[in-house]
């Protein structure tokens, strides 16, 4: 018996489903079958079941095509237990056929694209002739039976034909095959169903079945009781409408000689509801028993009058009520801004329906995984708002789990250049810090070694070869770590050498767990080349992944879930090899696509898991909720309209019953609009981020538009669009009677600042912090230097604030120096100053620098050093030539200054007094640690040195003059610091110099701002970009009268006190 049960709700037929539950059968152990077309459904089903009946039990949710093959086992003992022409299996044996076959003319068109030999070429072809064979057996069975008879049955299907022959001959049963001997087999005496079939069966909202499917579902209705529940948006005969526009081409088409009886009925289920149509009239064509229970919804407003024409088969009517938001409209600029607006909407629907809770809310997009980590980013960190509990699903595997990432990412290194990058980023995930005994710190550890040592890229020297590049060892790995290896079991520091090899700091002491855990990591990870090289069968790669993953992965409870995920995938790729009957031998290639092919499909876990619904927009997910959300409704997205393969015969011919996306995402949007039950909600990019311009939105979001408008008119249809601005803190949320809003304080004052025009941002420390402990009337005099050098801000936030502000460590370049950077070019070029002074040869710092890799490879490095040695020398020469004296050692300072003991070690001596040079330019913040000494020099008067101050550079030299008081400077300068160790002081060196300078020479304050604005903003490096100054700082106001008083209390006696030697 076949028996239809039809319903406008699906509440109410699983209402009916309970009801037939609820009978027994005649054993209480006999497992009820309930088949879906999605997981989400039997997971739904599941929780009407146990609401109405008490508890869910003994019940088994199969898909269609699974339970299918389970009839065919029932009736046909030999059928094996797997379909071997299953698409997953058969692309397999396809991949291997393509392999064999040769030169013959019928396989022209295949061989012309497989004529660049590429397993990636063939196993995509193979996927692509799998799926297309799959929907030849199950909606062209005359196609297949010509074909298996060596007769062609369309045009152009010779190769395709011969291809799917050969797969015949080795695997005879399939499909239409099995259907002829089921369809033999159900003709005999009904009154003894064989074992395995359930003793009767529920279909549950299933929206479509092929025709060979429902032809089975027929012959089995003799067996055992089908009860088939659908969802049918109409209560009227429907199956004869057809959209306005195919009624005008039919009429246009008619030769006028007879009378054509069209209708259209209600506008939206004629143009959306063509394959739910198709699919009643062949059900109807089966004649079941039926019974109806449709049931109009109450109450007014669009959805409500929407739904109700529908069912009724009508007209839009006018509605007159302008305060109905059932049906709502949102324009935004970006998906980000989607998911920041839906989030006010969902607060305001919570406050404006007491009874609504997130689990009446569902959320679905046509494309998941780029609104997933949206959805994330906000409803996670809820700020200043009230918190929305919520669930995603559907996601990809590979984005949702981290770890099959990290897993791609390691397979892929061994292929590549080993950069220290895509390194690095391995060692950044926490199970493998974990396996090789690395944390955080260690990590921090290791970038700063791997910047000591040069590494770039390159597992060793020979690995270059690949690349046709010489065989140069610098900036490898193996190179690098021979490095700190030597340099830890030495003790040595940079100016070491080794055979040739310089020795960079290395691990001390605790930091040898470190080192030891990165050696162990690139000993593994060198060892993969050759486990990941060469060609082998599926299943000895799928052991071998297995080992890599416990080798690199290590699994405690929070990842143990997750890896698991893995192993299970690649026992799928195994099991599917293996069921295909596929012997034959591939590389790590094919294998890594395979696994990304796996990873990609999304898993339904969490849906209806508690909070708001975040899901797929994806057939029977149109379940019944208060809310129904459609996010990123974009023009060209929804409905989706996949590629059309040059091959694919069907897409040729098409016929009654053939599936197509297309028509599935109409009638999915139409099962979406009867399944709301109070509010629906649409957004979509509807203006550009670039200039603003308006962008459509899906062809079936503009249907819907066209009927509400017919409904509410123009201006109703307008007061049911939202068009949002770009920004959340647009002052147009904030407005008082604006139909716009926002429930983010934090987004009302900073719409606040812009309404202003000027943002006005409160300093981090608005008070002067208490003095610090203990108290002591000592300072030191390496303090006092590095407080002025550094920056007062940078000082207060590491000692009074203990923040650390630097940008955080990038991870090193994996490409090698090809120019070096200016103040990179200074240090060195200091540094072999210093080095020839000493008497040490250019030629073995530039041995030890091109070892370093600080310098670029061949000839360009030799240009540039050559370049750094000529101004190098220039100042040796001018140094050495010059009555500079004698270096001396460091004196001790011990003075006090009204009150104060200052305290440290004066360096930078020499018989002459003391002597800054620089290489480059003299930069402020040097002159005024020159002018420091200077003054702690003049107070001590040593005996054997000159009281005098001297500074170098390739452009200028100067000299300071003493100052009669030079105490006095000192304490100022005292008095600033021990200010600045209270409240951040309003100084930095460089834009300090800029005003100081103009306005010693003009008495100009606006200019002088100007030149310190300019500094301040713009001039590289600027210092209102120092992370010390945005937090401390409140951008321009900075530089206020504060700015101005200390600025020239500083700088004015130093320049006061300069003179130029011509």
């Amino acid at each position: 018996m076949l028996r239809l049960y039809q319903s406008n709700r699906l509440e109410i037929l699983s209402l009916r489903l309970s009801t037939l539950l609820a009978e027994p059968m005649a054993s209480p152990l006999e497992e009820e079958v309930l088949v879906v077309q999605h997981p989400g459904m039997g997971g739904w089903l599941s929780l009407e079941i146990a609401q109405k009946l008490g508890i869910c039990a003994n019940i088994r949710f199969p898909m269609p095509a699974s339970f299918v093959w389970e009839v065919f086992r029932a009736f046909l003992p030999d059928v094996s237990e797997f379909n071997r022409f299953e698409p997953s299996l058969l692309r397999w044996r396809i991949f291997q056929l393509l392999d064999e076959i040769g030169q013959e003319p019928v396989f022209a068109p295949v061989n012309q694209y497989l004529r660049k030999e590429s397993e990636k070429r063939r196993f995509q072809l193979a996927d692509r002739l799998a799926g297309l064979f799959d929907r030849y057996l199950v909606y062209r069975p005359d196609w297949i039976c010509k074909w298996d008879k060596g007769e062609s049955a369309v045009a152009g299907d010779e190769w395709q034909a011969e291809i799917w022959r050969r797969l015949a001959a080795d695997e005879a049963v399939h499909w239409v095959h099995l259907q002829e001997s089921l369809f033999q087999a159900m003709s005999g005496d009904a009154a003894n169903p064989p074992h395995g079939l359930p003793a009767r069966l529920f279909l549950f909202g299933v929206p479509t079945l092929s025709p060979g499917y429902l032809e089975i579902i027929r012959q089995l209705s003799r067996w055992i009781d089908i009860h088939l529940f659908l969802l049918n948006p109409c209560e009227a005969h429907w199956l004869e409408i057809m959209p306005e526009r195919e009624k005008v081409r039919q009429e246009l088409a008619s030769s006028g000689t007879e009378d054509l009886y069209l209708e259209v009925g209600n506008p939206l289920l004629a143009s959306l509801g063509r394959q739910g149509r198709d699919f009643f009239s062949t059900i109807n064509e089966f004649d079941p028993g039926s019974e109806e229970w449709f049931e109009a919804a109450e109450g007014d407003g669009c959805l409500v009058g929407l739904q109700r024409e529908i069912l009724h088969l009508e007209q839009p009517e006018t509605i007159e009520d302008e305060r109905d938001h059932s049906v709502a409209f949102h324009r935004c600029h970006s998906p980000m801004r989607e998911i920041e607006v839906l989030y006010d909407q969902l607060l305001a629907m919570f406050e404006e329906m007491p009874d609504l809770t997130p689990a009446d809310i569902l959320v679905m997009t046509p494309d998941i995984d780029t609104y997933a980590p949206l959805i994330e980013a906000r409803f996670s960190e809820p700020g200043d708002c009230p918190a929305i509990p919520y669930r995603i699903s559907d996601r990809t595997q590979g984005l949702e789990n981290r770890y099959v990432t990290a897993f791609l990412d390691l397979l892929s290194v061994p292929a590549g250049r080993y950069g220290v990058d895509e390194i690095l980023r391995l060692l950044e995930f926490p199970a493998i810090q974990q396996r090789f005994g690395l944390d955080e710190a260690g990590l921090e550890r290791i970038v700063e070694w791997i910047e000591q040592a040069a590494i770039r890229w390159g597992r060793d020297a020979e690995s270059k070869l690949a690349f046709d590049l010489p065989a140069d060892p610098r900036n490898t790995w193996r190179f690098g770590l021979e490095q700190l290896v030597l340099g830890y079991a030495m003790s040595s520091n940079d100016e070491a050498l080794w055979q040739g090899i310089p020795l960079p700091e290395s691990a001390e002491g605790s930091e040898s767990v470190w080192l030891s855990g990165l050696l162990g990591f690139c000993r593994s990870l060198f060892e993969l080349e050759d486990r990941l090289s060469g060609m082998v069968s599926v299943a000895i790669w799928c052991d071998r992944l297995q080992r890599i993953l416990d080798r690199f992965f290590a699994a405690d409870e929070s990842a143990e879930q997750p890896l698991q995920l893995v192993r299970d995938t690649l026992v799928r790729l195994g099991e599917e090899a293996e069921e295909a009957g596929f012997l034959g031998q591939v590389s790590l290639c094919l294998i890594r696509q395979q696994l990304e092919l796996l990873f990609s499909r999304g898993s339904s876990r969490g849906f209806l898991g508690g909070g708001v619904n975040f899901c797929a927009l994806t057939p029977m997910r149109s379940l019944p909720f208060k809310v129904i959300c459609l996010i990123g409704m974009n023009d060209g997205a929804f409905p989706r309209e996949p590629p059309t393969l040059d091959f694919d015969l069907m897409a040729k011919q098409f016929r009654f019953g053939d599936r197509s996306r297309r028509a599935d995402d109409r009638y999915l949007f139409l099962e979406t609009l009867i399944s709301a039950r109070e509010r629906l909600y649409i957004s979509y990019v509807g203006r550009s981020l670039k200039d603003n311009s308006a962008l459509p939105p899906s062809v079936l979001v503009e249907e819907l538009r066209d009927y509400v408008a017919s409904q509410v008119g123009k201006s109703g249809l307008d007061s049911m669009t939202f068009t949002h601005p770009l920004q959340p803190f647009s002052p147009n949320y904030f407005q008082s009677g604006g139909h716009l809003f926002s429930y983010s304080s934090r987004m009302q004052e900073a719409a606040q600042l812009v309404g202003h025009g000027k943002k006005q941002r409160q300093p981090l420390v608005v008070a002067p912090l208490p003095k610090m402990e203990p108290v002591t009337d000592s300072v030191d005099l390496h303090l006092l230097r590095r407080f002025y050098s550094a920056g007062p801000a940078r000082a207060f936030a590491a000692r009074r604030l203990n923040l650390r502000l630097e940008t955080a460590r990038d991870i090193p370049d994996a490409r090698e120096t090809f120019e070096m950077e200016k103040f990179t070019a200074e240090a060195v070029e200091r540094e072999l100053v210093e080095r020839l002074l000493s008497g040490e040869s250019a030629e073995s710092f530039y041995q030890l620098l091109d070892l370093r890799g600080e310098l670029p490879h061949g000839k360009p490095g030799q240009r540039h050093f050559q370049q750094l040695c000529g101004s190098a020398q220039i100042m040796v020469e001018r140094l050495n030539a010059g009555a500079f004296g004698e270096e001396m050692p460091p004196l001790d300072v011990d003075l006090m200054l009204d009150g104060l003991r200052l305290t440290g070690r004066l360096n930078g001596l020499r018989t002459t007094g003391l002597l800054e040079y620089s290489a480059g330019k003299i930069y402020p913040h040097q002159r005024l640690d020159l002018w420091i000494r200077f003054l702690a020099l003049n107070l001590i008067r040593p005996e054997g040195v000159a009281w005098e101050a001297i500074w170098l550079s390739p452009d200028e030299e100067g000299r300071f003059i003493a100052p009669d008081d030079p105490e006095a400077h000192l304490q100022q300068l005292v008095a600033l610091y021990r200010q600045g160790m209270l409240t951040p002081l309003h100084f930095y060196a460089g834009t300090s110099w800029s005003y100081a300078e103009k306005w010693r020479s003009t008495e100009d304050r606006p200019m002088a701002l100007y030149q310190a604005q300019k500094r301040w903003f713009n001039d590289p490096p600027a210092h209102g970009s120092k992370p010390h100054h945005r937090l401390l700082m409140p951008g321009e106001e900075m530089l206020d009268e504060a700015f101005h008083e200390i600025s020239l209390a500083v700088f004015l006696p130093l320049m006061d006190h300069m003179e130029l030697v011509e």
